[in-house]
């Protein structure tokens, strides 16, 4: 389909189901999303998925929504809007093969964080805030889709050591080995901790900021049951990579998770192996994607980074980073 094809296609199915009439704008990232400016200045996102996504996980993923808010959890979701029969999806048919469906969701206003090119302390300790605010607000919701297998299901990691073979440079091999050995010494741990419904992608393009302040978290496509030490490692891991000093900013995130969801010291433990498990599984998603489509904009853009931390917690070391951590948060 043509793209002035789809914009037509999608516009006549805006009208349709939900009587809106605006401007379309192409999203950048790997999915098929459009920003909707109606002529009054109201903003909406419509997603656009294919069959391989199942109506339970978007199902979840609303009721999940629902729940924080009634919860709660302050910062803004993205909620879904229902179309003008009452349903949280509608079929949209952009391609002559396969089911499309669509879903129509409140844009929230506010600045990606992954945008500021720098990140004050407080703004640092309102993320890891944010994130036990929302673990806490999860606390007792479960859904039968929230229990799924996916590439980003960080306690499935081990789903992708066999794409260490994609990687030419022995030395990059010989990182990830070490990463994911790592990561299955921890596994016994990992089953300990307590588990629960999460986020499961809350990093810098994932949270929209105000200021000092966390004013909104989006896209819950990776949301599943998981550790909920999880959402914390996830958030560290892209945090950590910005700037020069690493531990300072994972210590401020920290010390702000920590006032309001205390961590066992077993979840404490747990942060460098999931931690550098994320990082490995990143780049290892990366060269698996290179074989499909080599040239996408959109794909590899945070390889080098990933590449450089993992290198530098190898030679920082577990020991180093754990009281580094413990004592930056004190301070």
């Amino acid at each position: 389909m043509t793209p002035q094809k789809l914009l037509k296609t999608v516009s006549e199915s805006l009208a349709t189901n939900y009587g809106i009439q605006g401007e379309l704008e192409r999203l950048p990232g790997e999915n098929l999303n459009f920003l909707v400016t109606q002529s009054d200045g109201t903003k909406h996102v419509l997603k656009i998925v294919d069959e391989h996504m199942p109506p339970s996980v978007v199902e979840m993923e609303h009721v999940a929504i629902e729940h924080a808010l009634r919860a709660g959890f302050q910062p803004r979701l993205p909620r879904i809007i229902e179309t003008l029969n009452a349903n949280i999806e509608c079929r949209i048919d952009i391609h002559k093969k396969g089911l499309y469906r669509s879903r129509l969701i409140a844009f929230i206003p506010g600045i990606e964080m992954s945008n500021l090119s720098d990140i004050s302390e407080n703004l640092l300790y309102d993320l890891g805030k944010t994130i036990a605010d929302f673990n806490l607000a999860m606390r007792g919701f479960d859904h039968p889709a929230a229990h799924r297998r996916h590439r980003w299901n960080l306690a499935e990691a081990e789903q992708h050591e066999s794409k260490i073979a994609l990687i030419d440079e022995a030395g990059k091999q010989q990182l990830l080995q070490w990463a994911f050995t790592l990561w299955r010494g921890s596994k016994d741990a990992l089953a300990a901790v307590p588990w629960q419904f999460i986020h499961g992608d809350a990093h810098d393009e994932n949270v929209l900021v105000e200021g000092d302040r966390v004013i909104g978290l989006i896209d819950f496509g990776d949301c599943c049951y998981n550790p909920t030490v999880c959402d914390l490692a996830i958030c560290l891991t892209y945090l950590m990579m910005r700037g020069d000093d690493p531990l300072r900013l994972a210590a401020k995130i920290l010390d702000g998770y920590l006032g309001v969801r205390p961590l066992a010291a077993a979840e404490l433990d747990l942060l460098y192996p999931l931690v550098c498990a994320r990082l490995a599984v990143s780049v290892c998603v990366a060269n698996k994607r290179k074989t499909i489509d080599p040239d996408n904009p959109n794909w590899f853009g945070g390889e080098g980074s990933a590449w450089r931390m993992l290198r530098w917690l190898q030679d920082t070391g577990r020991e180093t980073f754990d009281s580094g951590l413990r004592a930056g948060c004190a301070d």
